[in-house]
C-alpha cells in the first residue's frame, strides 16, 4: 500500500466513518444558489451536479450536452435512448462439462460476461439513466448470483429491470415474478398446494420478500412515507403471507431447451393441478374466490398488491434513496408517491413519470447555506467505480481503445460484488443508520479494510492502470488525463475545473486551497503530475466521495 493511502487510511477514514461524512460539503463558490432546476442549467456546476443523480458520472461532453438540450430534453432523450441491455447466452447443461474450461467455464458458468458488460454499458453506454434506475431497481427487487452463478440463467432477470425501467411497475411485478431465476432463488418455481404428497404445503418465501422488500415493506406508510398514526402499523400479518403462499403456486420452469438444462430464458408455466384452487384473503380484507386458474389468481394477487396503499412511498422513497439522496424529506417523498399514484393522465406506477418527478423535484436541487448536513449520499463502491473512470476518460491500458470492464475485482475489494449481493436484503439495507439519527444505507459497505481499498482503487487508477490479463482483461483500463495537462500551469484554474467535472462544484474553501497549493509543490514542468495529485486528492477525500 502507497504512503498515499496510508494516510488515507489514518486521517480520510476518520471522517468517512466516524463523522460519517456528514453527508454533504461546504460549497464553493462558484455553487449556484438559486432554488430550482428552471428548464436549462444555470452554470456547468447545475448540469455536473444533474448528471450526478441521472448517469454513471458526469463526463465534460455530457455537462455541454445538458446545458444545451435543458433537463427537459435530456430526460426524453434518455427515456427514449437504445437499450444496452446483456448479450445473449449460449444454452448450456446445469452442470459445466469436464471438457468446460478456461475461456468456456468463464463465459459460460461464472457471472464475469455479464459483470464485464454492465461496466463497459456504465463507462460508454447512451442510455444511462435507464441503466441507473434498473441498478436501483436490482437492489430493490432482488435476484443474487451467489445463488444463481450461470450468467445465461440471470441474464433474463436483468434484462427485465432494463426493458421495464421507464415502463409500469405492475407489468415489472409480473415480469419478475414469473422469471425462472427469481423463482430458483426464491423457491417459487415448483411451489405447489398441500396435498398428502406435500402435507407441509406452499414455500413461503417468494410471498414474504414480495411483500416485505419488493413492494409495501413492513409497516404502513402514509403518503409521505412516514408510519401510519406515528407507529409501526403491520402491513400484513402470517395468514397474509399464508395467502399469498398459495397464490403462488403451480408454477414451475417451462420444457427443458435441451436434456439436462433447466429452462431460464422463457417465464414460468403453470400447472393447474398443483395449483391452490381454496379462497384467499390477501391485504386489506380482499378475498380471491375458489377455483380460479393459477393465472388468474396470480394477476389478481399482483394487482391486490400493486394498489396497496404503501407502494408508491416504499418505492418512491428507496429510488430517491438510490438516487439522490439517503435522508430525502417527508414532502419529497409525498411528491414522488403522488406521481405513483397518477402519472397525471390517471396512470397508477408509471416509473417514467416516477424518475422524472424524482430528478426534477426542487429537494433534488436544494442548496441550503449553511449546508444540511442530513442530505447526499455515500457513493457505493460500483458509482465511485464508474464517476470516477467517466469524468476520466477512460480508455484501455494502452489508451489506444475502450477499457474492457473487468472492474469487478476493484468494486468487490471495496465491499460490493456486482451483482452477487449476500441476501435478498440486498448490498446494503436502505435502513442503515449512521450517527445523528440519519440514514446511510451505502455506509453499510464502509469499514476500515474498505475504505483503504477505496483509497488504493484511486492510486491505482490515477497513478497507474489496470493491466492487460490474457485471461480476464483483454484491453485493460486507463484514465486520460492529456485534456486536462494544458491547464497545470494555473492551478486554481485546473482544480476549479476539476470541481465541477468531479464534484459538481461543492468542494469547500480550506480544500481548494489545499489542493491548489499541494500542486503548486509539484515542478511546473511536469504537467502530467500536477494532474494526478489534483486528481488524487479530490478523489479520495471526503467530500468527492459524497454526492450532493
Amino acid at each position: 500500500m502507497s504512503n498515499r493511502a496510508r494516510r488515507f487510511s489514518r486521517v480520510a477514514f476518520g471522517v468517512l466513518c466516524t463523522l460519517c461524512v456528514m453527508l454533504t460539503v461546504s460549497a464553493a463558490q462558484q455553487w449556484n444558489k438559486s432554488q430550482g432546476w428552471g428548464e436549462y442549467p444555470q452554470s456547468s456546476v447545475d448540469a455536473a451536479r444533474f448528471l450526478e443523480y441521472s448517469t454513471w458520472g458526469p463526463t465534460s461532453e455530457s455537462i455541454v450536452h445538458l446545458q444545451q438540450v435543458g433537463y427537459s430534453r435530456f430526460l426524453d432523450e434518455q427515456f427514449e435512448a437504445p437499450i444496452s441491455s446483456y448479450q445473449d447466452f449460449p444454452i448450456v447443461p446445469n452442470t459445466r462439462p469436464d471438457d468446460c474450461t478456461g475461456v468456456c467455464q468463464r463465459d459460460n458458468y461464472t457471472v464475469y460476461p455479464l459483470q464485464t458488460r454492465f461496466y463497459t454499458n456504465a463507462l460508454y453506454g447512451s442510455d444511462q439513466l435507464r441503466q441507473r434506475v434498473a441498478f436501483a431497481l436490482h437492489q430493490l427487487i432482488v435476484v443474487s448470483a451467489v445463488d444463481i452463478p450461470i450468467p445465461g440463467r440471470l441474464a433474463p432477470y436483468l434484462k427485465i429491470l432494463d426493458n421495464r425501467a421507464f415502463g409500469n411497475f405492475r407489468d415489472l411485478l409480473y415480469d419478475i415474478t414469473l422469471n425462472p431465476a427469481m423463482g430458483n432463488y426464491l423457491d417459487m418455481a415448483g411451489n405447489r398446494a398441500a396435498t398428502a404428497a406435500n402435507p407441509a404445503g406452499p414455500n413461503e418465501n417468494y410471498a414474504r420478500e414480495v411483500l416485505q422488500l419488493f413492494s409495501i415493506g413492513l409497516t404502513q406508510l402514509n403518503q409521505d412515507g412516514t408510519p401510519v398514526g406515528g407507529q409501526s402499523v403491520p402491513t400484513y400479518d402470517q395468514e397474509t403471507v399464508n395467502a399469498f403462499a398459495r397464490v403462488f403456486t403451480g408454477w414451475n420452469f417451462a420444457a427443458n431447451p435441451a436434456p439436462g438444462t433447466t429452462n431460464y430464458f422463457v417465464p414460468m408455466v403453470a400447472t393447474q393441478s398443483q395449483h391452490d384452487v381454496r379462497a384467499k384473503t390477501l391485504l386489506q380484507g380482499v378475498t380471491l374466490p375458489a377455483n380460479q386458474t393459477a393465472a388468474k389468481d396470480l394477476s389478481d394477487g399482483l394487482d391486490n398488491i400493486f394498489n396497496h396503499p404503501s407502494v408508491g412511498p416504499f418505492i418512491g422513497k428507496q429510488l430517491i434513496q438510490h438516487l439522490v439522496t439517503s435522508n430525502p424529506s417527508s414532502a419529497y417523498v409525498q411528491r414522488v408517491a403522488a406521481v405513483f399514484a397518477n402519472n397525471g393522465r390517471g396512470v397508477r406506477g408509471d416509473l417514467r413519470a416516477v424518475v422524472r418527478a424524482i430528478l426534477l423535484d426542487d429537494d433534488a436541487y436544494a442548496y441550503a447555506a449553511p449546508p444540511d448536513f442530513s442530505k447526499g449520499h455515500l457513493k457505493h463502491p460500483i458509482l465511485l467505480v464508474t464517476n470516477l473512470l467517466r469524468a476520466l476518460n477512460v480508455k484501455s491500458a494502452d489508451g489506444q481503445g475502450l477499457s474492457d470492464g473487468y472492474l469487478n475485482p476493484q468494486n468487490q475489494a471495496m465491499g460490493m460484488v456486482l451483482f452477487a449481493p449476500p441476501s435478498v436484503f440486498s448490498y446494503f439495507s436502505p435502513s442503515t443508520g449512521i450517527p445523528g439519527g440519519l440514514r446511510g444505507p451505502e455506509f453499510g459497505t464502509l469499514n476500515t479494510s474498505t475504505a483503504i481499498s477505496r483509497a488504493n482503487f484511486v492510486n491505482t487508477m490515477v497513478f497507474s492502470r489496470i493491466a492487460v490479463n490474457a485471461n480476464f482483461a483483454p484491453t485493460g483500463t486507463s484514465l486520460d488525463f492529456s485534456s486536462l495537462q494544458p491547464l497545470a500551469s494555473n492551478p486554481e484554474q485546473l482544480v476549479l475545473t476539476l470541481n465541477t467535472l468531479m464534484m459538481s462544484g461543492r468542494m469547500s474553501t480550506a480544500t481548494f486551497d489545499s489542493i491548489v497549493a499541494a500542486v503548486r509543490a509539484v515542478a511546473s514542468t511536469n504537467s502530467l503530475k500536477r494532474v494526478q495529485t489534483a486528481v488524487y486528492l479530490i478523489a479520495t477525500s471526503a467530500q468527492y466521495q459524497v454526492s450532493r
